[in-house]
């Protein structure tokens, strides 16, 4: 069950390309160490995938500094700037992922930036309790976490899904806090997603195999009675387009706000809690 997962990896670069056509911080910096020292994956790189990477990578933020939760768990983190900013704004940060990914992070962050005390990589499976618990060293028992993922419940069967909903089940439960994804999309959004980017959703496929519609949930209903059936009694859904006057990618990329409306109405960012 806890191997083969490696193939996702390659997603993660997919993802720091459009970042690039936004004003995140760090984001130019990281896609061109990954292109000086990545391998060819064949992954074909999308800029029209910026606006709604944008919109979930800054509702999730917003999100974030609402609740003002200042220790995070990012599982599954990737290529993400994320880390090293909040870790700069004084937040107590662990990102979380497979090994190969885990230690690029190290050395691309060790080329860009410094990295801060209060930031640390760690290498572990979402899928493994135990790597969860290594986590621990790093937290306050006494304060509450917020667990953070983008891009990794998509790529996993509904068996999968259930095992890392759990595992974040206990480890909310030991220290209480919220669990923030955008990785419960709905089917909808794929569907808008294929009319917007056609053959996107079939290249990822081709190179990771784990890309498939069948594995999406139906709807929102659907995504609050696979949580409450984990223990989870909370589930408040925020929708991207939220973020819509906000994203600076439409600028960057020339394109008509109006061409992602749908498509951000569908894509959402789950709070779940126990």
């Amino acid at each position: 069950m806890l191997d083969n997962f490696e193939s996702i990896s390659p997603t993660a670069i997919v993802i720091s390309y459009p970042r690039t056509f936004t004003d995140i911080p760090y984001e130019k910096e990281i896609y061109q160490w990954l292109q000086q020292n990545g391998k060819n994956n064949n992954i074909k790189l999308n800029k029209l995938l910026a606006p709604e990477i944008e919109a979930r990578y800054k509702l999730t933020n917003k999100i974030l500094d609402d609740l003002n939760i200042k220790q995070i768990v990012e599982i599954a983190s990737g290529y993400s700037s994320r880390g090293i900013l909040y870790a700069e704004k004084g937040y107590e940060y662990i990102e979380m992922d497979l090994e190969e990914v885990a230690k690029n992070k190290v050395k691309l962050l060790k080329e860009i930036a410094s990295i801060p005390n209060n930031l640390h990589i760690t290498i572990g499976n979402a899928l493994n309790y135990a790597d969860f618990e290594k986590c621990d060293e790093f937290l306050d028992k006494n304060k509450e976490i917020a667990i953070i993922n983008e891009g990794l419940l998509r790529y996993l069967t509904f068996e999968e899904k259930e095992i890392v909903a759990k595992n974040i089940y206990q480890i909310l439960k030991k220290h209480n806090g919220v669990w923030i994804t955008c990785d419960v999309t709905p089917k909808k959004f794929i569907e808008k997603q294929n009319v917007c980017l056609p053959d996107f959703n079939n290249n990822v496929n081709e190179v990771t195999s784990r890309n498939d519609l069948q594995d999406r949930f139906e709807d929102i209903e659907h995504i609050k009675s696979f949580m409450m059936k984990i223990g989870f009694n909370n589930i408040e859904i925020h929708r991207f387009i939220e973020m819509r006057e906000q994203l600076k990618s439409f600028e960057i990329l020339g394109v008509a706000k109006e061409e992602y409306d749908e498509l951000l109405q569908n894509g959402i960012v789950a709070i779940i809690k126990i």
